[in-house]
This record gives C-alpha cells, sequence and structure tokens, in this order.
C-alpha cells in the first residue's frame, strides 16, 4: 500500500465539485480575497440534505446551501461583525447538487468575534434540509479548504427490488445483482496515487489530475444495501460518484477488474462507467491536522470513521 504523507497546503488540488473560472466565481474569489484580513475567524460545521438545492456553490439561477446560509448570517450579524463587503462562507467542498453533507466544513471571517450562540440563531432562521452542527473559533491561519489534510465520502446503494421511498432520498437504486467480493476487490485497486482522469466529468476544471486515496471499501449496512466508503486527499469533480458507477459495473459483472486497473493510468472519460446519482453519495466528514483538528493522518482517521460511524439514514442491521 502507498505510504500516507501528510499534504501540504500546497499539495491539495481542487476538490470535488470546483467549476471553471466563470465571471461569477471570479468575483467570488475577489470577495474572499477581501475579507481575507478580518481577524476573527469562525469554523462552521454543518449537515445538510443536498435533494433541493444546487450543489455548495452559489449559482445565479438556483438556490445553492451557501446561499442560504449567508443570507441567514446577514440577518442576524449587526455591521459591526460583517465589515465591508457581503458575508462569505468558504467550504471545504463544494458539493455538487442532489448531494447531501453530514460533516461539511467551512470558515467565516469576521471584524470581531460574535458574543452569542450564532450556531443557535442560525438553526432558527435555516431550512430544516440545512443545520449548523458547531461554530468554533480558530486561528487566523485556518482555512476550511487549504488547512484540509482529507476528506471522507460515501456512497450507498440499495438493491431492494421495491425500494423505501424514504430510503432512495439517499440511496441509489441498483437492479443488478452485485457480487461483494468483486466490489471490494475493485474499491481496493483504486487505494494509492492515480491519475484519476477517467472518473472526472469532462466540463470540470482538472488541471492535476492526480490524486491519492488512503482507504476505499465497501460494506453491507443491511439487506439489500450497501455503503461505499472512500478516503482521499482530494478529489476531482464527480470522481467518487463515477468511481461508484464503475465499481457497480464490477459488482455486476459487466466490467472486469483488469478493465479498471486501465481506467487508473489516466485513460479518458467515456472509458469509464457512468456517473452514479447524485442522492447516493454525501460528503462525512473533513479532516485537520493539529492545531486545527484532531486527525494525525488520513487512514486512522477513515479507521476511526469505519469503526463508529452510522449515518442518520442508515437503518440496523
Amino acid at each position: 500500500m502507498e505510504s500516507e504523507h501528510q499534504p501540504t497546503a500546497q499539495d491539495l488540488p481542487p476538490e470535488e465539485g470546483v467549476r471553471g473560472e466563470t465571471e461569477e466565481a471570479q468575483e467570488e474569489t475577489q470577495q474572499v480575497q477581501q475579507r481575507e484580513h478580518l481577524p476573527a475567524v469562525h469554523q462552521v460545521v454543518l449537515a445538510y440534505q443536498g435533494a433541493r438545492y444546487a450543489g455548495w456553490q452559489r449559482q445565479d439561477n438556483a438556490v445553492a446551501v451557501q446561499q442560504v446560509v449567508e443570507e441567514a448570517l446577514e440577518e442576524i450579524l449587526p455591521p459591526q461583525f460583517i465589515g465591508r463587503g457581503p458575508v462569505r462562507v468558504v467550504a471545504a467542498s463544494r458539493t455538487d447538487a442532489g448531494v447531501h453533507a453530514l460533516g461539511q466544513s467551512a470558515h467565516l471571517r469576521l471584524r470581531k468575534p460574535f458574543p452569542g450562540n450564532l450556531a443557535k440563531a442560525l438553526n432558527g432562521l435555516l431550512p430544516r434540509d440545512i443545520r449548523i452542527l458547531k461554530i468554533a473559533a480558530q486561528s487566523a491561519d485556518f482555512s476550511a479548504q487549504r488547512c484540509t489534510i482529507g476528506k471522507i465520502y460515501s456512497y450507498r446503494v440499495t438493491t431492494d427490488p421495491v425500494p423505501s421511498p424514504l430510503l432512495l432520498q439517499h440511496a441509489a437504486p441498483s437492479r443488478d445483482l452485485l457480487d461483494l467480493g468483486l466490489l471490494r476487490r475493485a474499491a481496493a485497486l483504486v487505494v494509492g496515487s492515480h491519475d484519476f482522469t477517467a472518473f472526472a466529468l469532462r466540463r470540470g476544471n482538472h488541471r492535476q489530475p492526480v490524486r491519492t486515496v488512503y482507504r476505499c471499501g465497501w460494506q453491507q449496512t443491511g439487506p439489500g444495501e450497501l455503503r461505499l466508503v472512500i478516503v482521499g486527499n482530494g478529489f476531482l469533480r464527480g470522481m467518487v460518484r463515477t468511481l461508484a458507477g464503475t465499481f457497480l459495473e464490477v459488482g455486476s459483472g459487466r466490467r472486469s477488474l483488469e478493465s479498471l486497473r486501465r481506467l487508473l493510468r489516466g485513460a479518458p472519460r467515456p472509458q469509464a462507467g457512468p456517473t452514479a446519482p447524485a442522492q447516493g453519495l454525501t460528503l462525512e466528514r473533513v479532516l485537520y491536522p493539529s492545531p486545527w483538528g484532531t486527525d494525525a493522518c488520513p487512514g486512522s482517521a477513515a479507521e476511526d470513521f469505519l469503526r463508529h460511524s452510522r449515518s442518520p439514514w442508515e437503518r440496523s442491521t
């Protein structure tokens, strides 16, 4: 197995969901940079169901999670806390439309610390499908994007011939008879550093296609319910969902393990499997080393997650 290195901020590539540098994206970048000097830095940990939203990042023609959170903050915070320019909440992962999060991490810069319970105030304004789990003061050099050493994603699949409508909000249906052993062998192949070009959406911004996957595996979480867990230092746009779609081809016997090996050598996107539906994907956790967090390395954090995690929408076996 590849050795687990501690990636620096410069090592970390653009995250899954990063879009090209449109005029809107450039304007947002400028607004964020204008607030870089503000001294009071807060880490915001939040969860959301992605079904009603066009992803995390603000959009011109659709409602995104970032917009909803920032508008709620502007209602709560007096001008003396905001400073010049609009409030900006910068997330570690720009999840795509329909994707969920149980442990999204973001940072917020203010002129001075907010004296009240900002998380409680926000939850009183936000819709029920967005919840603030924690807001904590961080050091001035904290960045939700640049300080991370890894992220944990999961992808859920149901093979139930008549799946529950509630389950389908958070899992993708599969009509195939899936071989769990083949799924696990396929997942093991992607561990290490590879060129994941074949698994990236072609309209994404992927100047650095090599990513390191620290852990990747499938679990049986219930009758007819499977969960893929993947931990890496960064993910191309669409990478986890396309890996899931390709793994399902292997698990159903429609693709060989050797075919998957060839894809990891920088093959073009059309050679990989389909991009699996968005509702099955969840950002579970963002990993930070000391002094911003307690994750010594992504691999050990992944093992801890696998031992203790059970997401709210997983039923007991």
